[in-house]
């Protein structure tokens, strides 16, 4: 069975059409149509069924689908393993996670590795989308969701869910660093999309505490939230470090017990990793150091 093959039907799957595959695998379109119909004559089954202009899985299609993905994982890994003991070292790795987490902590971590550390490849993903990408190529992600049973994983700490507002604004000017969820009932706020485990967090805060916002805009990306909130437009709500002058308050919410100080509100951040990995034990090595990093920096 083709490796490169199997490459082009899984392309063909995740592009939903053979035109964007081809193109996202940098191959001609005639040329990757007769590598699938070469794997079909190989698996004697069809993969595809033709349905109007387009091509759908067969019953068999979608069940062959895993293990195709698992033998692309070992694959790549027995590349991976060949190559670190041909050389002595692992030489890259491919690190899948947020934006926001790319640009808070992870570039800024790659840039105090070395020439004798792997090279960290970031793949941007959606939270909900992290547990995915240990099965499209990444070595290791660091997500906000509970890793699974069969993954290795380290705790990076947690990120506080923090509200922000213009230097000039009166809870700036009081020099607050915590804001009770019930301060934003009355405020225009600019918080994350529901593709944002932030964004759950929060709802369910305010959920459980009975309140709504006056006015909510939704925004993809963490920068554009705080720059908003910096030009007088609402409060903005983001894991990210504070940019453009815009200050920070940690959200906390009162729990039941009014005796108990209040909860901040915050985000888990794990690395997960499959335990057999071939670099598995540099992954984890390197997962400790990222927890190391963020400690030091004060971000978790």
């Amino acid at each position: 069975m083709n490796y490169r093959r199997i490459e082009c039907f899984l392309a063909v799957v995740d592009a939903g059409t053979v035109t964007a595959a081809a193109e996202n695998i940098h191959i001609a379109q005639p040329a990757l149509s007769r590598q699938v119909k070469k794997l079909e004559r190989e698996l004697r089954f069809p993969l595809f069924e033709a349905r109007g202009n387009r091509l759908v899985l067969t019953a068999a299609g979608r069940a062959f689908v895993p293990a195709a993905r698992r033998l692309m994982i070992e694959t790549r890994g027995l590349e991976g393993a060949a190559e670190a003991l041909r050389t002595g070292r692992v030489s890259t790795l491919v690190l899948a996670a947020t934006a926001a987490s790319v640009r808070t902590f992870i570039a800024p971590f790659i840039a105090t590795t070395g020439a004798d550390d792997p090279i960290i490849l970031t793949r941007e993903t959606r939270h909900f989308d992290i547990p995915h990408s240990l099965a499209h190529g990444a070595d290791f992600a660091v997500s906000p969701a509970p890793p699974a049973a069969d993954l290795e994983s380290a705790s990076l700490g947690n990120i506080a869910l923090k509200a922000f507002v213009a230097a000039d604004h009166p809870w700036a000017l009081e020099k607050r660093e915590t804001l009770p969820i019930s301060a934003l009932r009355d405020e225009d706020v600019i918080v994350p999309s529901r593709q944002s485990v932030s964004r759950v967090i929060l709802d369910n805060a305010m959920n459980r505490s009975r309140l709504s916002f006056a006015r909510m805009f939704e925004c993809e990306d963490g920068q554009t939230i705080m720059a908003l909130a910096v030009g007088g437009h609402g409060v903005g709500i983001t894991t990210e470090m504070p940019r453009y002058g815009a200050h920070p308050l940690r959200l906390v919410e009162q729990t039941q017990n009014t005796d108990d100080a209040p909860r901040v509100l915050q985000l888990p951040l794990h690395v997960t990793w499959s335990p057999r990995h071939f670099a598995a034990l540099t992954i984890r090595a390197l997962a400790l150091r990222i927890r190391a990093f963020l400690e030091a920096h004060e971000i978790a």
